[in-house]
């Protein structure tokens, strides 16, 4: 009898009306596939439109590699992605945007990187369809620093061009992609529940470092990620969008969790 081995990444992403962009993930997955055994594990949060799971299912219907999760109701990101996580099977997780695509040089160096004992979660370089750098790196937020940034409609600093290092600390990575075992993920309780979206990865993030491992951006690595994000924006363009008012709820959650504590930073 044939035995499918078990995969040793399980890679997660969570649909929300993204189904059309879920099938570019995927071919882009099956172009530059990890040279390990490995799963695909789709999460279902599903919308008022409907319609996504059933294109998925028959998208996916023939793949054996790739698992489909319908919830009920949508449980946000960080609840559908624990869904995926409780699912997986692999040893590590790569938990991924639905709108971002694998390069060559994506995977290879993020497995190599996360073997590090010292790192909790390696993140790639990401950028857009045209090369150009995105932030997915930052320092942890203070109150006023994150009102700054609403009013400018700026965020932290992209990846340094040249860096010599392969390795590169930082503070907290957006969730956008990231690489990390699941051990880890499970040792620190996954995504906190009262964070539906945003500011979910912020506090993963400084868990991570609590446990004396660190965030860092493996530069060697890149992929494509879109330029669009629903905290994007200045203030003022903001107010009238209900991503804004979540995330001022996430925020209030976040510092009142935090209150008091000095947060660890790599300088």
């Amino acid at each position: 009898m044939n035995v499918d081995p078990l995969p040793k990444l399980s890679i997660v992403t969570v649909n929300f009306g993204s189904a059309d962009r879920i099938k570019t993930l995927w071919k882009s997955l099956e172009q530059f596939s990890p040279s390990c055994e490995w799963e695909f594990i789709v999460v279902d949060n599903p919308t008022k439109k409907g319609g996504d799971a059933e294109a998925l299912e028959q998208f996916f219907v023939d793949e054996e590699r790739v698992h489909l999760i319908r919830l009920a109701h949508n449980h946000g990101y960080g609840g559908g992605n624990a869904e995926g996580v409780r699912f997986a099977r692999g040893e590590l997780l790569a938990i991924l945007n639905p709108d971002v695509e694998i390069l060559a040089e994506t995977w290879t160096p993020l497995l190599e990187a996360v073997q590090n004992p010292n790192v909790g979660i390696a993140v790639p370089v990401l950028q857009t369809q045209d090369g150009k750098i995105l932030e997915n790196c930052r320092r942890f937020p203070s109150p006023a620093g994150l009102l700054w940034r609403r009013i400018r409609g700026t965020a932290g600093v992209p990846a340094k061009s040249g860096e010599k290092k392969s390795a590169v600390p930082t503070d907290w990575s957006q969730g956008s992609f990231w690489v990390l075992e699941k051990k880890l993920f499970e040792e620190i309780g996954g995504f906190d529940p009262r964070f539906f979206l945003f500011l979910e990865d912020t506090d993963f993030c400084r868990r991570v470092w609590e446990r004396g491992k660190k965030i860092v951006q493996v530069t060697n690595s890149h992929a494509i990620h879109s330029p669009n994000r629903l905290s994007g924006g200045n203030l003022l363009k903001s107010l009238g969008r209900k991503t804004f008012w979540i995330h001022l709820q996430s925020a209030v959650k976040y510092f009142w969790k935090w209150r008091g504590k000095t947060p660890p930073s790599v300088g």
